[in-house]
């Protein structure tokens, strides 16, 4: 433990941050600026919208209940039918927006360089990437740039460990258990049992003949632990795991039928219940890659990406499409506060939820930044409204602890690409201190 807290001092002073949104009361962000400013760039992270649970036949949510699930629009794990229809909408927003803003003209078709689409090599993704460019550039033959594709694009976004040694092992999984408090995984563990047991009984899960038979253990007093490998994804194991994989086809189930009682399977949940269910996805979330050791570890690639766009000056718009681990690494690596989404059973990374980067340059010619969460509200998800400049999505703005901000709310450039450089600096400052001794 004396390691774990060597590098967290390590890392605290070199970042000099922590997570923090600005007021969150439920309210629609206002437009209006205290003085002008002229909009020159955008660049989004983004999760992929909705999809089809990861797996269909002989997978957990269907072993684990004696109800038939809702037959959903795409394969297992790609993009349902309403989640490209909710991206097209968002594109369309996006559209309306940026020709009010005066960036990018209504129907027009960019110079070459002037925008930028990447997803990871997955259908959702990729798909996803496509939904929101047809909505925002109908006119345009948008090509999404992904792994595997004729430019040779890297995979910078995949979410997996770049450097390991038992030590790191050690202390990351040390930061991950300190989650639960002085009890570790047992107190994770005993947080999350009120959620899984609603869970449990949501499903009717003590009526599955496989639960029953044993095979997945007792969700209620199984231990939960936590797995990280040389160059793989972080995994959790155990109760909270298993909880989760129903979880997640609850809430989509939840997204994508009209009626909850049905989507509950015959019960009737209230708002704070399917808050509960959204938060125990959160606790998964934030063991798997919440960790600041972990996210600097995993999103180093995507964090130079991110910073190299940010200072391509040719261009105005950049989207990059990936995953919710993706966006809550990210904001983790780079140190927002800790906050809590309001609207949103989902209160880190919603459905859909984009990572913004707006450069605004003053009357003077001052380059600044805006950086938020764009996300569809709860009812807005369900409902598959359309979104316009009078029904826009939730928006609430990003703060960093240590840097400061203007009177509206505003980074400077030199203040964000000098919060870019410390986070890399501290990615180096990592893997050096748990360099082998023998390394050369």
């Amino acid at each position: 433990m004396k390691k774990v807290i060597a590098i967290l001092t390590v890392l605290v002073l070199i970042l000099s941050c922590g997570f923090c949104f600005a007021e969150a009361d439920g309210t629609q962000a206002e437009a209006t600026e205290a003085k002008p400013y002229t909009l020159e760039q955008v660049v989004i992270l983004s999760r992929h919208n909705l999809r089809a649970p990861l797996s269909s036949n002989g997978s957990v949510p269907n072993d684990l209940t004696p109800h038939s699930w809702i037959q959903w629009t795409g394969k297992s794990s790609e993009l349902t039918l309403k989640g490209g229809m909710e991206e097209t909408s968002m594109g369309q927003y996006f559209r309306k927006w940026l020709d009010a803003e005066g960036l990018i003209p209504e129907n027009s078709i960019p110079e070459e360089g002037e925008v930028r689409f990447n997803a990871r090599d997955k259908q959702r993704c990729r798909a996803m990437a496509k939904y929101f460019a047809v909505g925002m550039l109908p006119l345009a033959d948008i090509e999404v740039e992904h792994p595997g594709d004729d430019r040779g694009t890297e995979d910078f976004m995949k979410p997996a460990i770049h450097f390991w040694t038992e030590g790191y092992a050690a202390d990351a999984t040390a930061q991950v258990a300190a989650m639960g408090g002085e009890a570790g995984f047992e107190g994770l563990a005993e947080q999350t049992r009120d959620a899984i047991k609603l869970i449990m009984d949501t499903v009717d899960m003590q009526d599955s003949e496989i639960y029953q038979s044993g095979q997945y253990g007792d969700l209620l007093t199984d231990a939960s632990g936590y797995k990280i490998e040389e160059a793989k994804e972080p995994d959790v194991t155990g109760a909270i795991k298993t909880a989760s994989q129903v979880a997640d086809a609850l809430i989509l189930q939840y997204y994508e039928d009209p009626d909850a009682t049905e989507a509950a399977f015959g019960h009737t949940l209230t708002e704070e219940d399917w808050a509960a269910i959204g938060q125990l996805q959160t606790t998964f979330l934030e063991m798997r890659h919440g960790a600041p050791i972990v996210a600097l570890n995993i999103t180093h690639p995507l964090i130079q990406e991110l910073e190299k766009e940010l200072k391509n000056e040719k261009r105005k718009f950049s989207f990059f499409c990936a995953h919710d681990v993706t966006v809550l690494g990210t904001c983790t690596a780079l140190g927002v506060n800790p906050y809590t989404l309001p609207n949103s059973i989902e209160t880190k990374t919603p459905i859909g939820v984009k990572l913004m980067f707006e450069r605004l340059r003053d009357a003077e010619g001052k380059a600044w930044y805006r950086v938020s969460l764009v996300y569809r509200n709860t009812e807005q998800i369900r409902s598959g409204e359309m979104l316009t400049l009078d029904n826009p999505p939730m928006k609430y703005e990003l703060s960093f602890e240590g840097v400061e901000a203007n009177g509206d709310g505003l980074i400077s450039e030199a203040d964000l690409f000098g919060l870019f450089d410390r986070v890399i600096e501290a990615y180096d400052a990592l893997e050096e201190f748990y360099a082998p001794a023998d390394a050369a």
